[in-house]
């Protein structure tokens, strides 16, 4: 592992001083070969616009002749009368290859449609003349030159034509290549340029042969796209056409009066061949700098790695476990022994606060934990592995595999909000839940979490701590029991039922729930005779048979002396509300056996009914419709059921009522 780090750091520090010199190297070899390249791109510029003016010159003659001799009358007129002015058409040629060193090959005169009228050879006549275009032709209205043709099969050579109209037709001649290849031949400069003419698809002077190239494949891949754009293209025959994307630096410009252009070429290639000298010695320099910084880098890397590798390889036993081992300072420079010294500092208070730590924990009731995002790990203490027994070889704090693994699905889905809390806003976060312990017994803990973050917000680590708060808690459970239910009865006291009903009303919605407010005939009379202890026995029996009647969604409470109200949310119960009333009133009267007095009481009661939503919209309204039912009863005879019916509080009998 040393071995490793000894050559990374060497690599790096090698890395971070020889890469900056090779980029120098090669900014100034990139400028040095650009300085070069722009050099000789100007170079061309100048030498192909003074050389292709040559070019231009021999063609610019043969127009000008053509333009002249076309304006000739016997010219003009041997169109429609060739007879009278054949010979003097044909002194012509011969004036002008005595002009030009026998480069006119042939004199041709042709009508409108390009028909050869007459031409010195006497091989094309009463044909359409080889280098007639009609659509091109007819919209020229001054001398212009044909495109180059190569082994034009009639004269058996390369040539082209110049053009002029002329009466009812047109005059040209026919002249041999070599007036233009001949001037070529001088055109090299700079040993590798050569100013090169071509239209779209012929090249003369390409590669120093000056001779005429169909197709050739270096000029075709690198060049001809170029020339065909040029050709397309307008621009003028003066410098300054400057030659781009491709492997040539150079210009172009057209020859005038033709589709023709000139090419000024110079390698791409060569251009850095005469600054390869003085970037081979700038190489050479940087070079020797690098292997200098490279032994440099090895020596400092030795002096400054040794001993920070002796101190990672004590950390790594350090975090293994061993906490008592220590970096060894002897031999090391000063700044290095001070580091060192600094760090065995720092682990002797570590180790000393881990001992406190573990020691309040261990003398503390409080079970804590601590979950590390870095290494992903839950740590407990020993006492919550006593209490909880948990395992946490696979706990988490985020998603559902730690002590809400031991609750309920409500605390656990509690304990989760709580969790996602903590990590939204980062801050404290304390609750209660109830959670199976060691034994499998219901359990009650108080949990608070504590977020460590670093100075950009991030959380390090979460803390927290959970408190045995079972005895409380029951305690105050069974205190909030008792404050919600009646001692004697135990049915829900006035304020819980009412609570509960309204609750019971919200829940169902616009489902029906009846309310049977339930009152013992003539308890008075049973205190009276019999003493307030059997009044008691007997509010207990009255509450068993109010209970055993309620089905599994229903519950009573006592409003109080001898009245009781019984809610029923069964739709069948419902239903059948007066069959269950008169159940009530029957079980009651069968009567109750006191041992006290040796006697069996027949209870009586007057039960009122009232339902929801017909007779009241909330619980009070719904339990006073019953009261008023229940007295409906009283006033009519006692011991039996009523239905509430408006018309009861003006003393009439209602519709559903049943004595005994």
């Amino acid at each position: 592992m040393n071995i490793k780090v000894k050559t990374a750091l060497r690599a790096i520090l090698i890395g971070a001083t020889v890469i900056p010199l090779v980029i120098i190297g090669l900014v100034a070899s990139i400028n040095i070969f650009g300085f070069s390249s722009d050099m000789l791109r100007s170079e061309t510029i100048t030498v192909g616009a003074a050389q292709s003016a040559g070019v231009q010159n021999i063609v610019s003659a043969y127009l000008e002749d053509v333009k002249s001799m076309g304006k000739l009358d016997f010219v003009a007129g041997s169109v429609t009368d060739l007879n009278s002015n054949k010979e003097d058409v044909r002194a012509l040629k011969t004036i002008c290859d005595e002009r030009s060193g026998g480069k006119i090959l042939d004199v041709v005169v042709t009508n409108k449609d390009g028909m050869v009228v007459f031409d010195t050879i006497g091989s094309s006549a009463a044909t359409t003349f080889f280098a007639f275009d009609g659509t091109a032709w007819g919209a020229k209205q001054d001398a212009f030159a044909s495109k180059i043709y190569l082994g034009e099969p009639t004269y058996g050579k390369d040539l082209f034509v110049v053009t002029s109209p002329s009466g009812e037709g047109y005059f040209s001649l026919v002249i041999d290549l070599s007036a233009v290849t001949d001037c070529l031949k001088d055109t090299a400069f700079l040993t590798h340029g050569r100013v090169v003419v071509a239209d779209a698809g012929s090249v003369l002077n390409y590669n120093g042969a000056v001779s005429a190239l169909i197709d050739s494949t270096d000029f075709a891949s690198k060049v001809s796209p170029l020339v065909s754009d040029m050709v397309a293209s307008t621009v003028d025959s003066k410098t300054g056409n400057v030659l781009n994307s491709c492997s040539y630096l150079g210009s172009y410009g057209h020859v005038p009066g033709t589709d023709w252009v000139w090419v000024s070429l110079y390698p791409a290639s060569e251009a850095s061949s005469s600054v390869f000298p003085i970037f081979a010695i700038s190489m050479g320099v940087i070079a020797v700098l690098a292997i200098i910084c490279v032994l440099v880098m090895i020596l400092v890397v030795k002096k400054v790695l040794d001993p920070m590798l002796d101190m990672l390889s004590t950390m790594k036993e350090i975090n293994s476990g061993d906490h008592d081992r220590r970096i060894e300072t002897r031999g090391m420079n000063r700044e290095f022994a001070r580091m060192s010294d600094t760090f065995n500092n720092m682990m002797d208070d570590a180790l000393l606060s881990a001992e406190l730590h573990k020691t309040i924990s261990d003398l503390s009731d409080n079970m804590l934990f601590e979950w590390d995002f870095a290494k992903e790990a839950m740590f407990i203490s020993d006492n919550f592995k006593e209490k909880i027994g948990l395992d946490v070889s696979g706990a988490t704090l985020n998603n559902g595999k730690f002590i809400d693994s031991m609750m309920n699905a409500d605390d656990a889905e509690k304990y989760k909000r709580d969790i996602n809390q903590l990590f939204k806003t980062k801050d404290d976060v304390g609750n209660e839940y109830q959670i199976k312990n060691a034994q499998g017994q219901d359990m009650w803990v108080s949990m608070r979490a504590h977020c460590i973050t670093d100075r950009l917000g991030e959380i390090l680590r979460v803390i927290g701590v959970l408190t045995d708060i079972n005895s409380e808690k029951n305690a105050s459970l069974k205190l909030a029991e008792r404050a919600s239910y009646d001692f004697l009865s135990q049915l829900y006291n006035r304020n819980t039922f009412e609570r509960e009903f309204q609750a019971e009303l919200d829940r169902n919605m616009n489902a029906k729930v009846a309310a049977l407010f339930i009152d013992v005939d003539d308890f008075k009379f049973i205190n009276d005779r019999y003493s307030h202890a059997v009044g008691d026995e007997v509010i207990k029996f009255v509450a068993d048979v109010i209970k055993s009647k309620a089905g599994e969604t229903g519950f009573a409470g006592r409003f109080g002396g001898d009245e009781f109200v019984l809610c029923i949310s069964d739709p069948n119960l419902i239903e059948n509300v007066e069959v269950l009333s008169m159940d009530i009133i029957d079980d009651l009267y069968s009567g109750y056996y006191s041992a006290t007095v040796d006697t069996t009481l027949n209870i009586k009661a007057s039960i009122g009914i009232a339902l929801y939503p017909d007779h009241g919209k909330d619980g009070r309204e719904l339990v006073g419709c019953s009261d008023a039912a229940m007295y409906f009863v009283k006033k009519n005879g006692k011991a039996n059921y009523h239905i509430y019916d408006p018309s009861d509080s003006e003393g009439t009998e209602g519709n559903h009522s049943y004595s005994l």
